[in-house]
């Protein structure tokens, strides 16, 4: 698991949208889905229920984000601290 693949799942997992999340990051929607694809692969779970136009986080995914957002979070703290 990468800290890229946690930024791309934060992302999708705030925007409900794979396209959106996509534009955010200004990477393309297949690599956001490529991203989410091998998490779930990886961990060997569903992240997100996917419908039509949107995408809601599953109970695995939900737990996930938590703990990615907070990982983010702290990587966010320690740069805070570059003089």
């Amino acid at each position: 698991m990468t800290d890229n693949r946690l930024r791309v799942f934060c992302e999708a997992a705030e925007c409900l949208n794979f396209s959106k999340a996509a534009a955010a990051l200004g990477i393309s929607q297949p690599a956001v889905s490529n991203h989410i694809a091998k998490l779930e692969e990886e961990l060997g779970c569903a992240l997100f229920v996917r419908y039509d136009k949107s995408i809601i986080l599953t109970e695995k995914g939900e737990q996930l984000y938590k703990i990615a957002r907070s990982i983010l979070d702290q990587y966010s703290e320690i740069d805070s601290l570059k003089g």
